[in-house]
């Protein structure tokens, strides 16, 4: 072959060998990487939370994570695949953010602040304003957690976060202030119930969700509260008082009715589960 042909060719063949590299998202092999990295660039991670049977889990990598555009932004923050059935990272994930199907997208920080939450199959030029979304937040909590002094924001940012020890340790500082106001006061506990619920430590979960029900009557937390005592009930084994609790709530004039419609539903659910 003539030597100037051979140098052509292979000058092409890397070209189209660097753009299809260039032309896919680099995925990190395991959440430990992703970590170290995000925390050394300052990028958010991208956490696809998947499983080998689920259909839509397929969909994302044949077209969403081929887009041109997301596979650009993707350059601006850290990827990682997760399979909860497969991998202990996985189940950890799954467990900590409350992962209820496949697939799931966390943008999460390198100290695991949500960034966001996609529950679900998206279609690449809607998946991207997630992605700007991410990135925006990561650097908006910089700027809060820059400040060494206790903030509801920052406390607001743990609670998402499921982080319950920096949480507790920014409450207890606040309500010695007197920082936090009677109105808001629903929210966060309800925030550290939901935690407690997470970590499957219904018992104090519900001492949460009891203080806001008894205390807060008239909150808009004090419907959420209800909702997951009656789910804390199912996943104890009970069977008609879950249903007669909820049958209670229906009946309730003063129950908006978005909640009405998710009680009504969890009470299908209970009636096809018994």
């Amino acid at each position: 072959m003539n030597k100037k042909i051979l140098i052509v060719l292979i000058t092409v063949l890397s070209v189209v060998a660097c753009n299809k590299a260039n032309a896919e998202i680099k995925w990190e092999k395991d959440l430990a990487s992703a970590m170290k990295k995000a925390k050394e660039k300052n990028l958010p991670i991208m956490i696809d939370v998947y499983t080998d049977w689920c259909t839509w889990c397929k969909e994302l990598d044949k077209n969403t994570y081929a887009n041109k555009e997301v596979i650009d932004m993707a350059k601006k923050m850290v990827s990682v695949k997760l399979n909860p059935e497969t991998s202990k990272d996985g189940a950890e994930i799954a467990q900590r953010y409350g992962v209820q199907g496949f697939p799931t997208i966390l943008f999460i920080s390198a100290d695991g602040f949500v960034l966001e939450n996609i529950g679900g199959y998206v279609e690449g030029e809607k998946f991207v304003p997630y992605m700007k979304n991410a990135i925006e937040k990561l650097n908006k909590i910089n700027i809060v957690l820059a400040s060494k002094e206790p903030s509801l924001e920052k406390l607001d940012l743990y609670l998402e976060s499921g982080n319950e020890e920096e949480a507790k340790k920014i409450y207890d500082v606040l309500m010695d202030r007197k920082a936090i106001s009677n109105e808001a006061m629903p929210k966060y506990l309800l925030g550290f119930g939901l935690i407690k619920a997470q970590k499957r430590d219904y018992e104090k979960a519900n001492e949460y969700f009891d203080n806001i029900i008894k205390n807060y009557p008239k909150s808009e937390e004090v419907y959420v509260a209800h909702y997951y005592k009656v789910v804390i009930m199912a996943l104890a084994g009970e069977k008609d008082e879950p249903k007669k609790y909820l049958e209670k709530l229906i009946d309730d004039p003063k129950v908006p009715a978005n909640m009405k419609a998710q009680y009504e539903s969890l009470l299908s659910y209970i009636n096809e589960k018994n």
